[in-house]
Parts: C-alpha cells; structure tokens; sequence
C-alpha cells in the first residue's frame, strides 16, 4: 500500500483491459504474484496464461477451469456430465436462426436468448412469441459480437420467477474442496444486483443442501483451484434450482460470506496460490450479514415519464461514513475524489453483520440513515426504502421484487429526497444559459458528466452532423457513464418548468463542439443549433 503505480490512461482499455500494460508494471515492481481482483482482466484465461508464462503466479483457478466455466455453453455441457440439473434449454450453441426458432418451440416461450460471453446483465433478450423471435434473434448475435468479440448465442427457458442463488466455493491444489455458504441477490435491478445477503428467505432446507452438494460437484469436476462462485436459479413455480454459471474469481459480494463463515476469503486466495492446504480450514456460521451497493446516480422521469436510474459522475463534496463494529466499509468514494464516468457506477460497499436478518437489515438502514455523501447523486434513499419496506422484510419477493417497489411507493417523493442529500451544486437553466446572445442560435449542454459518443456503434453513421435539421425527440449523441449509454435528445434538456426546444419547431445542427470518446461535464457546450421554419428542400437527381 506505499506505492502507487499508473497502468495507463482514464479508459478501462488503455488501463486495467490492458494486459501488457498490467504485466510490464508487475514486471517492473518486482512482484512474485499478481490477485486479478474482481472485474476487467480476472476472467479472462488469456491473461492469466500470459502471467504465468512471465513467470509470475497468477491467483486464480487453471486457465483450462477458467476457459470451461467462462464460456456458458460448455459450462452448462459440464454441469450435466456432473450431475447437476440445468435451466431447459439448447444446451449448447445455436448459430441457425431456423433451427434456434424449432428450438425455441419445443423449450417453450418465454425462451432467453444469451450470448455465450455475456455478463453483466449484456447480450441477453427475452423472446415472448415466435413472432418476436427472429429479430431478438439477429440483435443479440450482432450485439454480442460487437460487445464480446463473439456472437454465439445459446436458448434457455426463461424462468419468470426465481430467486438468484450463490454459492461461494474455495479449492486447493490437493483436492480439497470447501462450500463455505449461500448468498441470494435476488433484490436487482436491469439484472444487476443491490442487495446481497448470507442466506435466502425462500429456499427450502432440501434445495440448500442440494445447491452446496452441486456446488462442490462442479468444482471437483473442473479441477477448479482458489475462490469460486457457482451461481443457481432457484425456479420458484417448480420448486427446483437449476445451475446458471460459475464466476471465476472474487465476487463483489465475498464480505458477505466472511462475516458469516469467519473465513477470510482473499488470504485463502493467496494461501492456495502458494500450494497451501484448506483441509483443516473451519467454516463457521455465525449469524447473518447484508451487503449493500451504494452506485452513483440519480433515479429521474425521463421524457416519457418512466422511472430511470441515471449515472452521475462529479465529484464528492463531502463524504461521513463513521466507523461502527458491525459494518464493514469498501469504498473508491472519499472528500474530493472525483467519481470517474469510465468505470461502474458502484463506488461503495456497505456490509452489516448482526445476529439475524431482521436485526441486521435495521443495523444496515440505520448505519446509511447516518453517513453523509454530497456532490453527487447516490442510490442510498432508495437502499433505505428497501430495507424498510415490508415486502423486503418479509422476504417473499422474487427477483421482480425492485421494479414492482418503484411502482408502489411515491416515486417522486424518493426522487425528491435523492436530489436533497446529495445536495449537488446545480443552477437551474434559464434562457440565459440556451440563447447566444444577438443571434437566434440556442445552446444544447451536457446534462451531467459522461463520454460523448456521436454513433451508435463505431460502424455506424453518426447520429447527426452539421447542417442536419432535426426533431425534439431525435437522438442527438450518447452520453456514456459507468459502461451505460444515455441517448440524448433536445427534448431532454427541457424541464417542467421551462421548455427551451419546442416539439413543434426543427432545428438545425450548426456546429457540434466536442469528438467522439471526448469526456464531459455537467454544463459543457455539445452542439448549437438554430431553430428553422421547416427543413430545406431537397433537390431531386
């Protein structure tokens, strides 16, 4: 912790995606091992082979356990030669659109599209009819070449209500296998989780032990070597859990499991990448633990009127989280740090521990009922809103839980209370900041901080260029922030209160003042445009 190294520039590609670079600091550093951590590279077989060919030891399972498990086709293949029960599906790959259609009817709609290399809640659709199929079809393998470098896509039966189940696993080199508990994290949002727990609610006894016998099985059957996790769908309606996929690394949520288990689990990483044994390693359960996800943004109602959460970059004005026995804190957030828009938009970690889940929850909202994060939007009203809303509580929900919650409490209430406490410093739009003085050309700014991007993709036309008259509700450019892309339209920069760009009127592109991949911040000129009667003529060939 007493030296701190550039590995490149702001973009995760020229940094932590950048694997020579990773590799000539380590080279470098003079270190003997290098913990791939929790995201970019830690996944990727290809680089840890790159590592251990450099002579440094990677802590991480065999590339050939990382290339069985990373790829979801041939995971499923391996779950069902060891036994362990999978969502009906393909079960492998599907590149014939035709034969995917038959597939999809013997399985039965609702059927998921997924990209064999997906993650994150990317490169999968849900396909509710034949009549929708060939088209979800061709969008997911176009988007999935374009995102992962690969555009197989496989079938599975969409399963409408579940809980989503994990399992955290550790393995040595001896064959010494540890299931060291469950987490569920079935309260998400676009598929991606908020709330993780140590236990779940709804899962009976027989599907727990189940889920640690499949659990170990997969790990036993891949030669899998460190931290693990194997992920499950617990099919609520026909009472039975199916293996999803396995992640091979740390998770985010791995202090959950510590607390609960008292083992630490990054140690154990480093023990086993030294050749040491786990088979004296005691696996405790000793109450129950909640993590949290505190992500910088801000819920709003876009110009339809729809619920959304948008990502908010800036910088942190003031930040109080105080210290408490029974809360762990992981954080990039600090006074003055500026929240970058090129990485996630989680920037904390909040992880009670107590003697039961209804304790633990109310030492959780009472812990973030105290801490203070200014200068940017944040979701923590709305993980308070959680912990406190009966449902929650009670815990019979499924992984619809969080969108079904917004439409049931006074959204604008809550929208209000986020804007409160972040108390970012924003000066309200007026015609002031739109006109240019002594002409009728307008101002069209950046509503926050983010990447400007004037494509769709880098093979597309952009979305508009100089001369080019357009509607309000024509998409202008995308702004991306934490990997999500904003498209933005004249429309958005009115508010209730002020319209700036009527619907009834175009307007002409006159100059577009950033490039492509330029970040931006809230305020920042984007275009200037002019209003015009109607758009010109055209002259025909």
């Amino acid at each position: 912790k007493d030296q701190l190294v550039s590995i490149g520039g702001s973009t995760p590609d020229e940094s932590y995606l950048n694997a020579r670079s990773v590799l000539v600091v380590a080279e470098n550093e003079h270190v003997d091992a290098l913990h791939p951590g929790i995201g970019f590279l830690s996944e990727s077989s290809q680089f840890a082979s790159l590592i251990r060919s450099h002579g440094i030891n990677f802590v991480g399972p065999p590339v050939s356990s990382m290339e069985t498990m990373g790829n979801k086709s041939n995971a499923i293949k391996s779950a069902i030669a060891f036994g362990v029960p999978v969502v009906p599906g393909s079960h492998g790959i599907v590149t014939d659109a035709d034969a995917a259609a038959e597939m999809a009817e013997e399985i039965g709609y609702p059927v998921l599209i997924k990209a064999v290399h997906g993650g994150g809640g990317k490169g999968i659709q849900v396909v509710e009819s034949a009549a929708n199929f060939y088209e979800a079809f061709q969008r997911v393998t176009v988007e999935a070449r374009a995102a992962f470098g690969n555009g197989d896509v496989y079938l599975e039966k969409f399963v409408t209500k579940l809980r989503h189940i994990e399992a955290q696993v550790l393995r040595d080199r001896h064959g010494n296998t540890k299931v060291l508990g469950i987490r569920d994290c079935s309260v998400q949002r676009n598929k991606q989780k908020v709330i993780e727990e140590s236990a779940s609610t709804m899962l009976p006894d027989n599907l727990l032990e189940d889920v640690l016998k499949y659990s170990a099985a997969i790990a036993e059957g891949v030669s899998y070597v460190g931290a693990g996790t194997v992920e499950f769908i617990y099919d609520l309606d026909a009472d039975a859990v199916y293996f999803m996929e396995m992640n091979t690394r740390l998770q985010v949520e791995h202090p959950v499991t510590e607390l609960v288990s008292g083992v630490n689990i990054v140690a154990e990483q480093f023990r086993i990448a030294g050749g040491e044994s786990i088979e004296e390693l005691k696996v405790k359960s000793e109450g129950y633990a909640i993590e949290a996800r505190i992500n910088a943004e801000r819920l709003v109602r876009d110009s339809d009127g729809e619920l959304v959460l948008r990502p908010s970059a800036g910088e942190v004005t003031k930040w109080d989280f105080p210290s408490n026995e029974d809360i762990e804190i992981i954080s990039t957030a600090g006074q003055g740090k500026f929240i970058s828009p090129y990485y996630d938009s989680m920037i904390m970690q909040v992880i009670a521990h107590g003697d039961d889940r209804a304790s633990t929850a109310k030492k959780l909202v009472d812990y973030l009922s105290q801490v203070t994060l200014e200068g940017i939007y944040t979701n923590i009203p709305l993980l308070r809103t959680i912990l406190t809303d009966q449902g929650f509580l009670d815990g019979i929900y499924d992984t619809g839980y969080l969108p079904e919650l917004l439409k049931k409490i006074d959204a604008d209430a809550l929208i209000e209370e986020i804007d409160e406490v972040a108390a970012v410093d924003t000066q309200a739009l007026g015609w002031d900041a739109i006109q240019i003085e002594e002409s009728d050309e307008l101002r069209v700014l950046a509503p926050s901080t983010g990447i400007f991007y004037i494509k769709p993709t880098p093979g597309e036309p952009d979305f508009v260029t100089v001369n080019d008259v357009v509607s309000t509700d024509q998409v202008l450019c995308q702004l991306e922030a934490f990997k999500v892309f904003t498209p933005m339209r004249l429309r958005d920069i009115n508010s209730v209160e002020q319209v700036f760009f009527s619907e009834n009127t175009r307007y002409r592109i006159n100059r577009i003042n950033v490039a492509t991949g330029q970040q931006v911040n809230s305020g920042d000129l984007l275009f200037v445009v002019e209003p015009v009667s109607k758009e010109p003529e055209t002259s025909e060939s």
